[in-house]
C-alpha cells in the first residue's frame, strides 16, 4: 500500500478572513517546496531594513551600554546595600558622616513657625541626588521586570518580549508621574504663590524650603538625570536626539533654577509636565494592551491636556516671566558693592528665558507629530506612538516570542492554532478519512507523497 502524509492546519476564522495565504506545492520524486508566498513577499519588502536593524542590534548588544542596561538591577542594588550597610553598621564617625549625606537632606538652617525644619541649598545636595539616581534606577528596573512585565502577560495578554518591555516602561512612567503630580499639587495648594504668579518673584531670592519641598525638588532632579542615563544605556529609538535635547534642557532648568532660587516657577512647570505625561503613558499602556478604543479615548484626553497645559498654561507662565519678573525682582538685581547671596543680571534672566523657550520649541515639534496621530484617530486608523519602532507591537518572530512556561505565541502573518500530522493507509487515489474524521471547510489539507520527504522517517 502507498503511504501518504497529511498535514492538517487549523486556522482561527477571524485571522483567516484577514490574511489570505497560498501555498505552492511542488511534489516530485526528488524534492518538494512548501512556501508561504505572502510571508515571502512581506519579508522581501522588509529585507533591507531588517538587515540594517539586525546590524544595529548586534552592535548595541555587544556594547558596554548594553551590558550596563542588562545589569541595572544588580548594579544599583549592590550600591544601595553598600551605602546603607556602611551607614548603619559602621562605627567610624568619618564614614557615617559621609554616608549620611546620601541619605538625609543637608544644610538645615532653623525651624519655621510650625516647628518644622527648614533648609537652604548646599553643594552637599549632590550626594542626596546621587542616592536617588541609584534608587530610581533600581525601582524602575525592578518594577518593570518583576511587576509590570508579569502583569502585562497575565492580565493584558501581552506575550511579545518587546511589547512587554514597552508596556512596563509606560507603567513605570505612569506610576512615577502620577505620584510626582499628586505630591506637587499637594505642595502647591499650601504655597504662597497658589493662584498668584507674582509671588514667584516678589521678595526674590526666596532662600528657605521645608523638608517636603526640598525632597520633592531634589528627587525630581534625580529622576530627570536618571532619564539621561536610561536614554544612553538602552537601544536608541527614532527620536533619540529629540529626547536627549529635551532631557538636557529640562535638567539645566531644574539645576539652574535650584541654584538661582527660581524653584517656585520650576515647581509649576514640573506639575504641568507631569500631568500631561500621565495621560500619555496611560494611552500607550492601553495601546500595548490592545484596548484600542480606550486608547483612542485616552489619546483625546491627552491631546486636550497637552494643548491646554503645555501650550496654554506653560506659555502664560513664560510670558509672565518675560513681562514681569524683572520688575518684581528689582531689589534682587546685582549691585556693585552689595553683599548679595544671589542676584540677577540681564544675562541670567535671558538664559532662563532662552531655556524655557527651547523647551517650548521641542514641545511644538512634538505637537506636530501628535497632530499626525490625531489625524489617524479621526479617520479611524487609531492612535500610534510616534516613538514606536516597527517591532514594538505584540507580533514578532517565534524566536522572540518564546516565554518561559508560555510557549510560542502567534505571528502576525502566520497564526496557526494547531498542526496535526497523521499517518494512515489510504487507497491508491489518496482518498479517505483520517482516523475516521472528515475535513472542515476552514482546514487546509496538504498531501505530500512520502517519497518526497527527505528528512524524517520512511514508511514501507
Amino acid at each position: 500500500m502507498a503511504t501518504s502524509t497529511k498535514i492538517k492546519t487549523r486556522r482561527s476564522s477571524s485571522r483567516s478572513e484577514e490574511v489570505h495565504e497560498s501555498f505552492k506545492i511542488n511534489t516530485t520524486t526528488s524534492s518538494y517546496n512548501l512556501q508561504d508566498t505572502e510571508d515571502h513577499d512581506y519579508s522581501s519588502t522588509k529585507g533591507s531594513s531588517t538587515g540594517e536593524e539586525a546590524t544595529q542590534d548586534d552592535d548595541y548588544h555587544g556594547s558596554l551600554w548594553a551590558k550596563v542596561e542588562r545589569n541595572q538591577i544588580p548594579l544599583s542594588r549592590n550600591l544601595m546595600i553598600l551605602l546603607y550597610s556602611l551607614n548603619w553598621l559602621s562605627t567610624d564617625p568619618r564614614i557615617t558622616n559621609f554616608t549620611r549625606k546620601f541619605l538625609h537632606l543637608q544644610n538645615q538652617v532653623g525651624y519655621n513657625s510650625e516647628g518644622n525644619p527648614i533648609y537652604d541649598i548646599h553643594i552637599d545636595d549632590i550626594y542626596f541626588v546621587t542616592n536617588w539616581v541609584i534608587t530610581v534606577t533600581f525601582l524602575r528596573s525592578f518594577l518593570m521586570k518583576y511587576c509590570f512585565g508579569p502583569f502585562a502577560a497575565k492580565f493584558c495578554h501581552i506575550y511579545s518580549r518587546k511589547a512587554k518591555i514597552r508596556f512596563a516602561e509606560q507603567s513605570w512612567s505612569w506610576v512615577y508621574y502620577s505620584i510626582s503630580f499628586i505630591y506637587g499639587v499637594f505642595l502647591y495648594l499650601d504655597a504662597p504663590y497658589y493662584n498668584n504668579l507674582d509671588q514667584i518673584y516678589i521678595n526674590w531670592p526666596n532662600f528657605l524650603m521645608d523638608a517636603r519641598f526640598k525632597s520633592y525638588y531634589l528627587i525630581s532632579m534625580a529622576f530627570w538625570l536618571q532619564q539621561i542615563f536610561v536614554l544612553h544605556v538602552e537601544k536608541p529609538r527614532k527620536d533619540h536626539y529629540q529626547m536627549f535635547s529635551h532631557h538636557i534642557i529640562t535638567c539645566c532648568l531644574i539645576i539652574g533654577s535650584y541654584y538661582y532660587y527660581f524653584f517656585r516657577i520650576g515647581h509649576l512647570i514640573l506639575m504641568i509636565m507631569d500631568s500631561v505625561d500621565i495621560c500619555l503613558a496611560a494611552a500607550k499602556m492601553l495601546k500595548y494592551a490592545g484596548r484600542l478604543v480606550a486608547c483612542d479615548a485616552m489619546f483625546v484626553v491627552f491631546l486636550v491636556s497637552w494643548i491646554g497645559l503645555r501650550h496654554g498654561a506653560y506659555n502664560y507662565i513664560f510670558y509672565h516671566a518675560w513681562h514681569k519678573s524683572v520688575h518684581l525682582m528689582q531689589d534682587g538685581q546685582c549691585m556693585v558693592g552689595n553683599d548679595q547671596k544671589r542676584c540677577w543680571t540681564p544675562t541670567v534672566i535671558n538664559t532662563f528665558l532662552g531655556l524655557l523657550g527651547g523647551l517650548q520649541i521641542i514641545t511644538c515639534i512634538w505637537m506636530y507629530l501628535i497632530s499626525k496621530v490625531a489625524y489617524k484617530v479621526i479617520i479611524g486608523v487609531g492612535a500610534e506612538d510616534v516613538r514606536s519602532d516597527e517591532d514594538d507591537t505584540d507580533f514578532e518572530n517565534n524566536e522572540e516570542e518564546k516565554v518561559q512556561g508560555e510557549g510560542v505565541e502567534e505571528k502576525e502573518f502566520q497564526e496557526i492554532d494547531e498542526v496535526e500530522v497523521y499517518h494512515d493507509d489510504v487507497d491508491g487515489n489518496g482518498n479517505g478519512n483520517v482516523n475516521g474524521e472528515t475535513n472542515d471547510k476552514s482546514d487546509i489539507i496538504t498531501e505530500v507523497d512520502n517519497d518526497a520527504i527527505r528528512h524524517g522517517e520512511r514508511y514501507d
